[in-house]
């Protein structure tokens, strides 16, 4: 009989607020005063009205209270309209960047209700990282000014189950999914010995972690802006059964 290990350690890893330090550990976030920033996602005020310089905590409770109102089916009535459509001809400014699964259950805008111009998302399988990825972040944060990253990974992910169940990390058959799933299985590495989580929530946390880690490793562009303060990263995950997107 297999034993799990220590979940403790799991969460732990699972938990951490990814606001990176030169070496991609963890960091203390930074708590200088900001200048005020209405909360958008409260009210029914226009992106045209935003400050185009969104701070990344105003971005993530902007986040955090559009994914309130998903869960209470207490959707925003403005920022879908034609006139919103013909003001976003101008030019894009999207308070945060979110990399999420491909997976159709979760889609970001939906689960965090954004409006047009808001986020900038970049959706793959498995949240997996390569060069278009990479680049596509770093175009926000450079061209854009975006100083949010949030990597999202969520329960049930079949990419994950698929990591979780392969039986080697070496690609085999030479498929995409299967070199998708090769990439995956390294950042589960200290939940691989024991028996999955409910709903893999454990083992797609610790994947949204690893592809955050990775990215602040792998892109110099991201790493300089996180050592500057000047972006900061976090992981979250969405819960499929409830709607709901803790982040850590």
């Amino acid at each position: 009989m297999r034993h799990s290990p220590s979940r403790h350690a799991v969460h732990a890893l699972a938990s951490l607020a990814l606001t990176f330090s030169a070496s991609g550990a963890p960091a203390q976030e930074r708590t200088e005063a900001k200048p005020p920033v209405r909360d958008a996602t409260k009210t029914n005020e226009t992106r045209a009205e935003r400050s185009e310089d969104v701070p990344a905590e105003t971005s993530l409770r902007w986040l955090k209270n559009g994914n309130t109102r998903f869960v209470k089916k207490n959707f925003r009535k403005d920022g879908r309209g034609a006139a919103d459509r013909d003001r976003s001809l101008a030019g894009e400014k999207p308070h945060a960047i979110v990399l999420s699964c491909s997976d159709s259950r979760v889609p970001p805008e939906v689960v965090f209700d954004q409006a047009l111009g808001e986020i900038f998302v970049i959706r793959v399988a498995g949240e997996a990282l390569d060069s278009s990825v990479i680049a596509s972040i770093e175009y926000a944060v450079e061209r854009l000014g975006t100083k949010l990253i949030v990597v999202m990974g969520h329960t049930r992910c079949d990419a994950v189950k698929a990591a979780v169940t392969a039986k080697t990390d070496a690609a085999t058959d030479g498929s995409g999914f299967d070199k998708l799933v090769a990439d995956i299985r390294p950042r589960l590495k200290t939940v691989l010995k024991g028996e999955p989580s409910r709903f893999l929530e454990v083992e797609s946390a610790v994947n949204a972690d690893g592809v955050a880690r990775e990215l602040v490793q792998r892109s110099d562009v991201i790493r300089r802006k996180v050592e500057s303060g000047g972006v900061s990263i976090k992981t979250a995950l969405y819960r499929l059964e409830t709607g709901k997107v803790s982040f850590y």
